[in-house]
């Protein structure tokens, strides 16, 4: 077993908990989740990360979803392509980076955060990571059973829930 454990963990963008360890197996199973807070668990052995830890990120352009009908359902935008369009919606958001490569993926981070800005990271966390799986149908969060590699979101503004310009990536499973 792995645990790991940071200031935030992003479960879906109704269940966000603070100072939680995540335990998952080799196949990237997640065996528990608890919360350090609650004191009843020993914490040995557990990898402590600065950020936010989420499901990893997904393309949906590496899918084979058509994107043409995610149009009205959500707000699709689509960073692997220029001009940016963004337009106030009040449907859920997805981002799409055009890969699920984390080089690929930090470099549109940096290249776009201007743009990213407008949104708050837990609604990017949402957009990145939850609503393009549960548009596959194939998760609904991060919870214990589930299948996920996870990433660690560093150079998150806490306090304000911003991205900055050192907002970066990276896989921990």
């Amino acid at each position: 077993m792995i645990r790991v454990a940071s200031q935030l963990t992003f479960c879906s963008p109704t269940q966000i908990l603070r100072n939680a360890v995540v335990e998952f197996n080799e196949q990237l199973t997640i065996t528990n989740l608890f919360s350090l807070d609650d004191g009843y668990v020993e914490s040995a052995h557990t990898l402590f990360y600065d950020g936010i830890i989420s499901a990893e990120i997904i393309s949906l352009k590496e899918s084979t979803v058509n994107l043409k009908e995610l149009f009205s359902s959500y707000n699709y935008i689509d960073f692997s392509q220029q001009p940016i369009n963004i337009a106030a919606s009040n449907k859920p958001l997805i981002l799409d980076f055009g890969s699920s490569s984390i080089v690929e993926i930090n470099k549109k981070i940096n290249q776009f955060a201007v743009v990213l800005k407008a949104f708050s990271i837990m609604e990017i966390i949402a957009a990145c990571c939850y609503f393009p799986v549960k548009v596959l149908g194939e998760f609904n969060g991060l919870s214990v059973g589930g299948r996920t590699g996870l990433v660690l979101w560093e150079g998150v503004d806490l306090v304000n829930k911003q991205i900055t310009e050192q907002t970066r990536i990276r896989k921990i499973s």
